[in-house]
């Protein structure tokens, strides 16, 4: 058996085309990566509203905050190690991805997905503008086949991940530690 994983966004989707996209991919369970998991103008993505209509569909839905975006400047890693990214908010997640919590999150999502079909989303329509093109990476990295469901004129695509191509080109460790540095 393969370890397959899902990423998706909400964007502005109706909860019926969120769905259809979900049973694209035969997706299980859903694990929340937001830093807040509500939306004002969306309000049938906020977590309570989702836990009632996905469960209404026979979908289970976990939130991973230890996975969330939004994360600020790092004191304790030096500015080279992920100086690929231009990008201030990629670079803060890029050090986040080296810690601890982080790889704690990352193993927590891992034992769900190796016990269900899940995808793991965010706000973001599309992976390069969210942190999911960051965990994507460090997943690949570590054995995992990664798929982003997106929506292509109301059409669900599903997209295999590939390193590099929405953003700076990851340098994979030894230990499976994804670094961005300047090349």
């Amino acid at each position: 058996m393969t370890n397959r994983i899902y990423t998706i966004g909400h964007s502005t989707h109706s909860k019926e085309f969120f769905l259809t996209m979900l049973k694209e991919a035969e997706v299980e369970a859903l694990a929340d990566v937001r830093a807040f998991p509500a939306s004002r103008k969306f309000p049938h993505f906020n977590q309570g509203e989702m836990k009632k209509w996905l469960a209404g569909a026979g979908m289970s839905y976990s939130h991973h905050p230890l996975l969330a975006g939004r994360r600020n400047k790092s004191g304790h890693v030096q500015p080279e190690v992920n100086g690929a990214w231009e990008n201030q908010s990629f670079h803060n997640y890029a050090d986040y991805t080296l810690t601890r919590d982080f790889k704690e999150g990352a193993k927590e999502l891992e034992v769900l997905a190796k016990e269900k079909t899940i995808a793991y989303f965010c706000a973001e329509r599309h992976p390069s503008r969210c942190h999911r093109l960051l965990i994507s990476n460090h997943l690949a990295a570590n054995g995992w086949d990664v798929f982003h469901v997106m929506d292509d004129n109301e059409e669900t695509s599903i997209v295999p991940h590939r390193q590099g191509r929405w953003g700076a080109m990851p340098i994979v460790e030894k230990d499976g530690t994804v670094v961005y540095p300047n090349q």
